[in-house]
């Protein structure tokens, strides 16, 4: 059985070079992530914005009355620098696609 891997589409017409952040850190290809296709491909888990876990109400109510809440885990940001017909181009928060049965 193949290892997991979470996958992120490439904008239509991305050309290379890509530069890819995850949570604002750059990722290396063939190092945290590998390209297939339109598709960006990452070994470790990232979470998809639909599964990072809600926060509970009294985290809700702080943040209402203006208080900052951390500590919550949240979903993971990917961010894409790339080119299109010659021209640079920027993607933020790129979707999120789990493995399979994930």
């Amino acid at each position: 059985m193949a290892d997991p891997v979470w996958s992120v589409a490439l904008p239509e017409g991305a050309e290379r070079p890509f530069m890819v952040w995850v949570n604002g850190a750059p990722r290396e290809e063939g190092e945290h992530y590998s390209v297939e296709g339109r598709w960006l491909r990452f070994p470790t888990p990232l979470i998809p914005k639909a599964r990072a876990p809600r926060r509970g109400l009294g985290r809700r109510m702080a943040l209402l009355a203006g208080v900052g809440v951390y500590g919550d885990q949240k979903a993971d940001v990917v961010d894409l620098r790339y080119h299109r017909g010659g021209v640079v181009q920027h993607a933020t928060e790129l979707p999120i696609i789990p493995p399979e049965g994930e």
